[in-house]
């Protein structure tokens, strides 16, 4: 499904993991990424993480020169797991399980190019540094981790010049995660963690600070972290059938939760969000005292999918920042390419214009699948008129054009877009798209018009045409645009230029002409734990589904709702169906999952046998104990005996020597009688 492309040599990068985030790219030996997908977008599983066949379907191999995997080849431990700039080390190493899943090794054999492995934080560096346009700068990454990778995290240094090298890096067997916490805390508070992390950032905004929120976080960041990543558990890892699962345990969950009792949620989003704000600054201050300076900064891993974060590294005193626009680990496998990239003599990478470089369809497919969805539509050649007065008079439109965005971010390709003056329209598409939000919806704004919304992006101009950092909004923002700002005044926009998005751009122009209003929101097109549409089926089903009033294609079709509320109804009857079969899926998964427990009760039983023999075999040399016991106090009493047996004795000795000395007594007179009778006998 990676769009056919028609340079010979090229780059195949690879990232699969077993876990999350299977994604492949193409990379041209000059550097440039010419196509890149992940697999939910394909599988229509978010984060899916089974091996990428999906993409690679209909590859044309005699075009890719070679494979760069995103994981080391063979796992391995640092001979010094010492970190200068984490500041959190662990009181006990953490258990390392760097291991590949022999499912990694035989789908790799089958791929038919030769493969050339990078580390995977260095891959994640090079999503960020060779997009970003530096001629050097500080690199930072971090993120939860993976099974075969000795590190989380790290900084580096690099330059166009010598190319990129590690200052310091985190050691997953003896520092503490921020991610680990972050992903927990979204789990305790009731959401699916590795997704719903943002939940988090939008909710922390409601909080206020709590000494003893912050105290119980500390504990389980540091002396407790085991208890809180016990919490989390990935299943059926390495399956090329079922989607690997990031398990919550329930019972671990609620034994965590109760450590917060009495305290509200608001208060432990926002005393997280602190804490990984903290940690990450902490890190660049230690850096800084180290001399590990630089005007630029990039950054990378989930960990940076934190707008909020964000916004703190570049107002810590960077002059600019670039934050790779596919930050997770699908990232990795266009950074993977571009390592191998970097060895040619051809390598020259500019910087970063766009994202579109998912699949795109023509004209016969999308008028095929309007066909097969059985709509009415009309067909224009300047649809920006049309979709600007729709917008204006409140109405919500999807758009669906070109090639598809790689990365999390919808950026108008796969875009829904609606006005921004009234803050309900939060409530109304969330209920439309089956979201649950604390955080609004993000803006969209002309770039002629940055001043006049925002403050705060000097240097971040290009990695706020990606939609990966918050800023603060102008009094005009915050007046005219009041959907799309934050309850502490800030809004993480996107900024677009009219050669890279000239439809976007026109209609911006349009919508400000007729309102005279700068910003528009927008989202992703996609229903609530679905992938961002990619087909144009998906793009019908997922507009009928939410209901969205307007709908424009690639091409000038424009399909409206109201006029086909009969399609919209077959499109609910097609998703029930669809919902039974994922149901069945869950059931099977749950029951899978049931099994494992089953498994692992019966361990807890054959365990309690082995205590029970223990405790036997304790019992019995405590009977041997008792018995020693009591040799001892026999022997006691024969001491005891000999005691006073040598007790008399002395006494008698000590009679005799009485005795004794009465005689000597008498002796001594009787000498002296002796000498006197033979000194009167002489005289």
């Amino acid at each position: 499904m990676i769009t056919n492309v028609a340079c010979e040599n090229l780059i195949l990068g690879l990232n699969y993991s077993g876990v999350h985030d299977s994604a492949v790219a193409l990379v041209a030996p000059d550097g440039e990424v010419r196509s890149a997908c992940a697999l939910e977008r394909i599988s229509r599983i978010k984060q899916d993480g089974r091996p990428p066949d999906a993409l690679l379907a209909n590859m044309d191999w005699n075009k890719i020169a070679s494979i760069a995997v995103s994981a080391d080849e063979w796992p391995w431990s640092p001979l010094d797991p010492t970190c200068k700039v984490h500041p959190t080390p662990l009181s006990a190493p953490r258990d390392n399980f760097l291991v590949h899943g022999q499912p990694f090794y035989d789908y790799l054999a089958n791929l038919p190019k030769p493969k050339q492995f990078f580390c995977h934080h260095l891959s994640h560096v090079a999503s960020a540094f060779w997009p970003s346009g530096f001629d050097e700068a500080l690199c930072l990454t971090y993120d939860g981790g993976i099974f075969n990778s000795p590190w989380f995290g790290g900084l580096y240094k690099a330059s166009r010049e010598h190319g990129i090298e590690p200052l310091d890096r985190f050691a997953s067997s003896h520092y503490a995660k921020i991610t680990s916490l972050y992903s927990a805390v979204t789990a305790l508070l009731g959401f699916t963690p590795n997704k719903h992390e943002g939940k988090i950032t939008g909710l922390a905004a409601y909080g206020s600070p709590n000494a003893k929120c912050r105290d119980v976080l500390e504990e389980l960041f540091t002396a407790d972290f085991r208890q809180t990543e016990e919490v989390l558990e990935w299943f059926h890892s390495y399956s090329s059938d079922i989607p690997p699962v990031f398990w919550v345990h329930e019972h671990r969950r609620q034994e965590l939760l109760a450590r917060f009792q009495g305290l509200r949620r608001e208060d432990i989003a926002h005393a997280v969000q602190a804490m990984a704000e903290e940690h990450v600054l902490e890190i660049l201050r230690r850096a800084e005292r180290l001399g590990w300076r630089s005007p630029a900064i990039c950054l990378a891993g989930g960990l940076f999918a934190n707008v909020k974060i964000n916004q703190r590294v570049k107002e810590f005193g960077f002059q600019r920042i670039f934050i790779a626009p596919p930050m997770t680990d699908d990232g990795t496998a266009a950074g993977a390419a571009l390592l191998a990239a970097s060895e040619s003599p051809e390598f020259h990478p500019r910087p970063a214009r766009h994202l579109f470089l998912g699949p795109s369809f023509g004209d016969e497919e999308i008028r095929r699948a309007l066909d097969e969805y059985c709509l009415r539509y009309t067909k224009v050649e300047h649809p920006e008129p049309e979709l600007a007065r729709a917008l204006s008079s409140g109405k919500v439109v999807a758009l669906f054009q070109g090639r598809m965005e790689f990365g999390p971010r919808a950026l108008g390709n796969r875009s829904i877009l609606s006005a921004a003056t009234d803050p309900g329209i939060n409530h109304d598409l969330n209920a439309r798209l089956r979201r649950t939000e604390f955080m609004p919806f993000a803006p969209i704004t002309r770039v002629e018009d940055l001043e006049s919304c925002y403050t705060g992006l000097e240097g971040a101009g290009l990695t706020a045409e990606f939609m990966t950092i918050t800023t603060a909004c102008t009094d005009r923002m915050r007046h005219q645009a009041s959907a799309v700002v934050h309850v502490d005044g800030t809004a993480r926009p996107q900024l677009v230029c009219a050669e890279v998005h000239p439809l976007l751009h026109a209609i911006l122009t349009a919508y400000h002409e007729l309102t005279g209003i700068p910003s528009l929101i927008n989202t992703s097109f996609n229903v609530h734990e679905e992938p961002i549409v990619c087909t144009p089926q998906d793009a019908l089903q997922g507009f009928l589904e939410a209901s969205l009033d307007l709908l424009y294609l690639e091409g000038g079709y424009l399909v409206t709702f109201a006029e086909n509320l009969g399609p919209a109804i077959a499109a609910l009857r097609r998703k029930m169906t669809s919902t039974s079969r994922k149901e069945q899926d869950v059931a099977a998964v749950a029951r899978v999952l049931d099994t494992r427990a089953d498994s692992l009760a019966r361990e807890l039983e054959a365990r309690a046998l082995v205590v029970k023999d223990m405790q036997a075999a304790l019992e019995e040399r405590g009977q041997v104990m008792d018995g020693l016991q009591v040799a001892l106090e026999e022997r006691g009493h024969v001491m005891d005996g000999m005691q006073v047996a040598l007790d008399e004795r002395l006494a008698s000795m000590l009679e005799k020597e009485k005795v004794i000395e009465s005689l000597a007594a008498v002796l001594r007179q009787h000498d002296k009688w002796l000498k006197w009778v033979m000194w009167a006998k002489w005289w």
